[in-house]
This record gives structure tokens, sequence and C-alpha cells, in this order.
């Protein structure tokens, strides 16, 4: 790269989701390890509380600009939008001025739209990141003004130009890159069967609920067998270990865990949705699941798990099927089969490519030399 190199500022635009995040994060800190010399800017709509840590940490420059999705375009609500909208803009913009950056990457959601778009104005090179089978809105608006398109997914490469797109996978946190043996780290919990649950960073009443009236359909013998770990997200705690308490189940559960990592680690099997990350931290580890799809998320979800389920690397319930008794009959298949499991984890481990923050971080940088 030509010039002084010894601050490079970059900006990476996501949105406030886990799955937005998460990745977001994990591409800042391989910048930081790969390329000492590049300043990290954040900007974000709205701070999830699972952001306030990394906030306080301060190595990364994290600016709030807020604003709200777009309403239905008959809402009453979309004139506030528009002014909402127009002055998060402008803010944007000058920001830009400000910290004057060399490369801008926008990892999804109407969040990133703003200083993606501003930094097509400035004509600054544009690095997106799209993280689910399907693309998002914003990725597929923004894509017509970005050098190079990253994608997760394979099969996502249908939705952009071709010239524009490389296959990097997710980037994911620094623990999740080593080479793990699916078979290692299993937590013995008492030589019980370990089933790891949870909804994502928002969490799930009705995933947690109808989990619970599965393992309630199972003898108080079967039961026995099985030892849960449970992220419930914002419930009553003391409620869920009565619960399974009083069906004789040893569980550990948590509101949300930073440690999640450790606990795919001691997971025989997964339930779970079927969010970008989530999808990728179970690829990484080589754990069998079954995702139930949040069918809220713009069909992305769906996307991610039917994926899965024609590569034969996880089993996929659909939410308008989802019934106790079908949940408790994909457990018991899985428990009783250790071959399909172990197929599982061996075909889902196929999606994983280590160091895919790493790779992103390099084309990043390559378009920062170009235009310097």
């Amino acid at each position: 790269m030509k010039g002084n190199t010894s601050s490079v500022p970059i900006l990476i635009c996501a949105g406030h989701t886990g799955g937005h995040f998460f990745p977001t994060i994990s591409c800042a800190e391989a910048f930081r390890i790969s390329h000492p010399e590049v300043e990290v800017h954040i900007l974000m709509n709205r701070m999830p509380e699972f952001a306030q840590e990394v906030a306080r940490a301060g190595l990364f420059r994290i600016h709030l600009i807020p604003f709200s999705a777009f309403p239905p375009f008959f809402s009453l609500k979309l004139f506030g939008f528009l002014l909402e909208y127009s002055r998060a803009f402008w803010r944007t913009f000058h920001l830009l001025l400000n910290i004057k950056p060399q490369l801008v990457l926008g990892f999804g959601s109407y969040g990133s739209v703003p200083g993606v778009f501003c930094a097509a104005i400035f004509r600054i090179p544009i690095l997106l990141h799209e993280q689910n089978a399907l693309a998002g809105w914003a990725n597929r608006f923004l894509a017509t003004f970005a050098a190079r398109v990253a994608v997760s997914f394979p099969e996502t490469k249908g939705w952009f130009l071709k010239p524009k797109l490389i296959w990097t996978g997710y980037p994911l946190r620094p623990e999740f890159e080593g080479e793990i043996k699916s078979s290692q780290y299993r937590g013995d919990e008492g030589k019980r069967f370990t089933l790891l649950v949870f909804g994502g960073s928002q969490g799930s009443k009705r995933l947690n609920q109808i989990f619970l009236e599965s393992l309630s359909a199972f003898s108080a013998e079967e039961r026995a067998h099985f030892a849960v770990i449970h992220i419930v997200g914002n419930s009553d705690l003391n409620q869920w270990r009565q619960s399974y308490q009083n069906l004789g189940i040893v569980a550990e559960v948590n509101p949300f865990s930073s440690q999640i990592f450790e606990q795919y680690r001691r997971a025989d099997l997964v339930i779970a949705r079927a969010g970008a990350g989530t999808v990728f931290e179970l690829a990484a580890l080589g754990r069998a699941a079954i995702l139930i799809p949040y069918p809220y998320a713009y069909a992305h979800q769906e996307a991610n798990g039917a994926y899965l389920a024609r590569q034969g690397a996880a089993q996929m319930i659909c939410e308008k099927d989802l019934t106790a008794q079908k949940m408790k009959e994909a457990i018991a298949q899985l428990y009783a089969n250790a071959s399909e499991r172990h197929q599982l984890e061996h075909n889902i481990k196929r999606l994983s490519k280590r160091e895919a923050g790493h790779e992103l971080v390099e084309i990043g940088w390559e378009l920062i030399c170009k235009k310097n």
C-alpha cells in the first residue's frame, strides 16, 4: 500500500442482532490482528445488550446513529420514518467526512444501508458480506455499489453478479476457528445424553415451551438418560429450573451465555433456531442438530435450514409443523441412532471454512491497496 499506513481507518456497518453483530466483531478482530495499523470504526443503528461488553473494552470505536426499520408503505409511521431516516443519513454522511474510511464493510440488515450508501457517494471501496443462504434485501440493493460480495453459503452465489462474488464462509469468534473433532470434548454430565437448547440472541418462548413439553412426553426412565443445557432468554429462571427438577432431569438453565463455545462442546445434540451464526458454529464444531427456523426473519432462517437439510447436515422442523410429539420423536430418533447422528456431524462440518474472517480481511485490504 502506498503512502503513510500508520493509521488506516475503516468502517464496518452492521445490524443489531447477534447474526450481524458477532461476525462484525470477528472481522474487526481479524483486522486488528492482521493489520495493526487499521483503526476500526463500527456503525450501528441500535446497541444490543450483548454488545455492551465490546463497547466497554474500547478496542473499536462504535458509533450509534439510531433509526427504525422500514414500516409498511401505507402505514401512518412512514412519514416519521422518512424524517428519522433523513437525519440518520445526514449524520452518517458527516461521520464518513470526519473519519475518512479507506474501506466500508457492510454486514447486512437495514442498519447497514446509510453507511454503505454514503460510501458509494464518496467512492470508497465497498465490501459486503451476506451471512444467510437467502440474501437479504439490504445486501441485494447495496451489491450494485460493492466492489466485492462475500458469502457464507455456497448456494447464496445465485443472488449476486458472479464477477463480484467470493465464498469466504462465515467469520466466527476465535475460539471456533481451531480444528476440533466432532467427538471431542463431550461432557459426561453423569454419562447422560446432553441436549443444548437455545433460541438465538432473541430467545424463543415457543421453542422453549415445546421442548419442555416434549421431554414430558418421555417416560421417567427415559428422561433419566438426558441432561439439558438450556438458554431460555428473558424468562423466569427459577420457574424453568423447578420444571426440570419436577421432571427429574439434570439441567443447567441460563438467560444468556457468553460461554456458548463450551456448551456446544458438551452437547451431543443441539436444538436451536437456524440463524447463520448458529449454523456455522455448529459446522465448526461438527454438532448434530434439530433446527427450528424462526419464521419472522424474512425467510432467511428457513432457507438456511433447508440448505442444511438438503445436504443431510441437520434435521429441520418448520415452526408451523412444530409440536411436542414431533420434537420428542426427532430427539428419540437421534438419541437411539448414533450412526445417523454422526452422519449429521460429518456432513455439517463440510460447510465450515476456517479463518473466514482473515480471508475477508485480506479481500478488504486488497481493495484498500488498489484505491491507494
